[in-house]
């Protein structure tokens, strides 16, 4: 047989009765259960305080507006790093060390361990610690008789040492006084619970503590920080939460301070390095300027050039006079005219000989003009126009000698002029190299005037926006003591494990609803069942003390079970009327076959038939337990021929109904079955009565049956309402589908009656399991 699930997957208000009239209670026990943890977890599950408080950063610098100067403490928009600083390491072990947490104390229950904290009945105050593997190492408070004793375990061996409460106490490890307040509430608490201490490194406390703070960002706007811290006590919570934001504000204070100071000593430095600087640039220019005799190389550069372009317009005026005076030279050497003399007069004008010669040139004009007048009335040889000639000659000779004067004084001038030239060329295309070295040395002296003047102005303006610039860091939401443990949280837990236990019960009554595969009712089973299938009746469920199946319908004919039984009686009579052989099987033991088989063996007989009931159950036989008899001699005696037929029919109580047993337990029941002997012995049953009723061993568990039922003239399938599983239809299917059975008849057993009548009798029966008899018990059953 296969065992697979069947999913309701559609809604039956039927199925959802069913589950919940039988599965009630599992909501309830699942709310119990879930608060019953919910309980032993708030018992017993250390109470986490935790305490908080909101910082928002901010700073004022007023003399940014006067200097327009941005100050080097001012922070900018971004939080995160200073939600960085105030989650490390550093900053945490600075607010360790303001808690003065150098010992711990600590007191054990049978469960729990509580780590005290300011609420202690003891206080340590340690002075020293001489050895420093006790770091860490629980040291026991116990009572002495009527004093107390310290014990702690150190390298492996236990050292115990007596002390005095309030004195200081010293050892060879450490030096400590145990402050005990309150002697009574002491001794109290030391009776109940176990006391003991430990010295504590910081970096180790530090390691331990850190992982319960928490520092988030609320508001990047606002610049506003949460910080909250976790812890068994709420007053270390919240002293921690505080030290931690005092340990920041003094962190930050001196961050500005040291920043502040570290600005204005690397200016005084650089101003001082400076001033060295600028004096050593300034003599070097001096000096240079004093060795090269050049003040400005810019304005040397500019008289350089004008003087050259003076004395070269110089040198052009002395080139001209000479040209004019080569010009003379010229016009004297030959006889000269007048016109020509005339001619030489506007060349003079402006010139330095102007006057020396001009009047020479006019005088020698006046005479060549009278010659010429006079030859218009004598001859040469006139001596007037001799006497006036040899004045002419005279005049020239004059002239030209004065014009060699000039003309050698023009001369050395333009010698000197370019020899001037020459020399402040030469200054000037020495200039460049000058005036690089000068302005390199210009340059140094501006750059260190530059940057000694700026850092003076910087020092002067941080100085005042030092002075100006404030931090506003405040706390807008203080820490508070909280008393209420923040977790576990009572009304939470509980709600949650309800509703953990709600839901938990719901899902179990809803897998309960969807892989609800039993066979309720009738009309259930026929969905079920394969056309060609017919269901012949239903047998109701009656109650009674018994370990085996009985015949009920002997005494209560008139019962709901008698008249169940005849309704069956008349449905076979229609499906075969000379029907002689019924063959009733199930799938597995409990559904009721042997129940149902003496029972309509019983209704059989009462309607005049010759019924004989045999029990072809060879592994498990129980016909003879419902008639109250040993099972002896019987089928197995039969088949084997150990027995004849009429050694091994027993009677009943009614003349009309007949039983044999299975007979001895047999190692081969299936070939029992299927042989020869079987089936002749049906066959002389059949000549000896009416009906002959088998009692089929389960074919869901075994397949002795099988074969049976398809030689028999009517099977019959027994299910239980309530009991019997869905998948067990697959059990006739398999047998339609493997053209064994060609048609099979369907009881439904067990079924509850709510509209039973008068004749609801409270019987009730039991079967065992298809296992070994010696490990079935006896208790109440039904009829399964």
């Amino acid at each position: 047989m296969q065992n697979k699930f069947i999913i309701n997957k559609d809604f039956n208000p039927w199925i959802l009765r069913v589950v919940l009239k039988r599965n009630w209670y599992y909501p309830l026990l699942a709310l119990f259960g879930c608060f019953l943890i919910a309980f032993i977890y708030l018992r017993y599950t250390k109470p986490i305080y935790e305490s908080a408080l909101t910082l928002q950063l901010d700073n004022t610098d007023q003399a940014k507006d006067l200097l327009d100067l941005e100050n080097v403490n001012t922070k900018n928009d971004n939080l995160s790093s200073e939600v960085e600083l105030l989650k490390s390491q550093l900053l945490f072990e600075r607010a360790v060390k303001k808690l003065s947490l150098d010992v711990s104390l600590y007191s054990k229950g049978q469960i729990l361990t509580e780590e005290k904290y300011l609420g202690s009945s003891f206080n340590v105050q340690p002075y020293s610690l001489k050895d420093s593997s006790l770091i860490n190492l629980p040291i026991n408070i116990l009572k002495d008789g009527n004093g107390l004793k310290l014990e702690y375990l150190k390298n492996g061996s236990s050292k115990s040492y007596p002390f005095k409460p309030n004195k200081t106490f010293k050892t060879e490890d450490f030096e400590i006084v145990v402050k005990i307040p309150n002697t009574s509430l002491f001794m109290k608490e030391l009776e109940s619970n176990e006391l003991y201490f430990t010295f504590n490194s910081i970096s180790s406390l530090t390691n331990r503590l850190l992982g319960n703070l928490t520092v988030i960002p609320l508001d990047y706007e606002a610049k506003t920080i949460q910080i909250s811290y976790k812890s068994y006590n709420a007053n270390l919570s919240h002293d921690i939460v505080t030290a931690v934001t005092n340990a920041f504000f003094e962190f930050d204070n001196e961050l500005k301070r040291k920043g502040s100071q570290n600005v204005l000593d690397f200016i005084d430095k650089q101003l001082d390095s400076l001033s060295g600087d600028l004096k050593n640039s300034k003599d070097s220019l001096m000096q240079f300027q004093r060795d090269s005799n050049l003040p400005d190389p810019d304005q040397a550069s500019v008289n350089y050039s004008e003087n050259i372009d003076k004395l070269q317009d110089q040198l052009f005026e002395i080139e001209e006079e000479l040209s004019v005076l080569r010009l003379v030279n010229t016009k004297l050497k030959n006889d000269p005219n007048r016109l020509e003399i005339y001619r030489l007069i506007p060349e003079m004008l402006g010139r330095s000989f102007e006057v020396s010669l001009s009047n020479q040139i006019k005088e020698l004009y006046s005479l060549l003009e009278r010659r010429e007048d006079l030859l218009f009335e004598v001859t040469e040889e006139n001596s007037e126009v001799k006497a006036i000639n040899n004045k002419i000659q005279l005049k020239i000779q004059s002239i030209r000698r004065s014009v060699s004067v000039i003309e050698e004084r023009l001369s050395g001038n333009f010698k000197m002029l370019n020899g001037k030239i020459g020399n402040i060329e030469g200054k000037f295309y020495a200039l460049p190299q000058q005036k690089m070295e000068f302005s390199r040395l210009k340059n140094i002296q501006e750059l260190n005037e530059k940057y000694y003047t700026l850092l003076t102005e910087k020092k002067v303006q941080f100085s005042i926006s030092n002075a100006g610039f404030t931090s506003t860091n405040r706390i807008l939401s203080k820490a508070q003591v909280n008393g209420v443990p923040s977790s576990p949280n009572r009304r939470f837990t509980y709600s949650v494990f309800i509703f953990l236990g709600l839901v938990l019960g719901l899902f179990i009554l809803f897998i309960k609803y969807i892989r609800f595969d039993e066979i309720n009712d009738e009309d259930d089973l026929r969905k079920l069942l394969p056309p060609a299938t017919s269901t012949i009746g239903i047998v109701p469920l009656v109650n009674f003390d018994s370990e085996y199946s009985q015949i009920l319908v002997f005494d209560e004919p008139k019962s709901i079970l008698s008249e169940a039984m005849r309704n069956i009686r008349s449905n076979l009579n229609f499906i075969d009327p000379q029907a002689k052989t019924i063959a009733v099987t199930s799938t597995i033991s409990g559904e009721g076959k042997t129940f149902v088989v003496l029972n309509l063996g019983g209704i059989l007989a009462l309607s005049g038939k010759k019924v004989v009931i045999v029990d072809l159950d060879l592994r498990k036989p129980k016909i003879h337990h419902g008639f109250k008899q040993e099972i002896g001699k019987g089928v197995s005696s039969i088949i084997i021929g150990d027995a004849t037929i009429e050694q091994c029919i027993r009677q009943t109580k009614n003349e009309n109904l007949n039983f044999i047993t299975a007979g001895p337990l047999p190692p081969n029941p299936s070939e029992l079955l299927l042989s020869k002997s079987f089936y002749d012995m049906i066959d002389e049953l059949k000549t000896k009565y009416d009906i002959v009723l088998f009692d089929n061993p389960p074919i869901g568990i075994v397949s002795d049956g099988v074969h049976l039922l398809s030689k028999v003239d009517i099977p019959i399938y027994i299910f239980k309402a309530q009991y019997s599983r869905r998948n067990f239809v697959q059990v006739i299917r398999e047998l339609y589908d493997n053209n064994r059975i060609q048609k099979l008849n369907v009881i439904l057993n067990g079924v509850k009656k709510s509209n039973s009548g008068l004749y609801g009798y409270g019987y009730g029966y039991g079967s065992g399991y298809y296992e070994d008899s010696k490990d079935s018990k006896k208790r109440k059953r039904k009829n399964k």
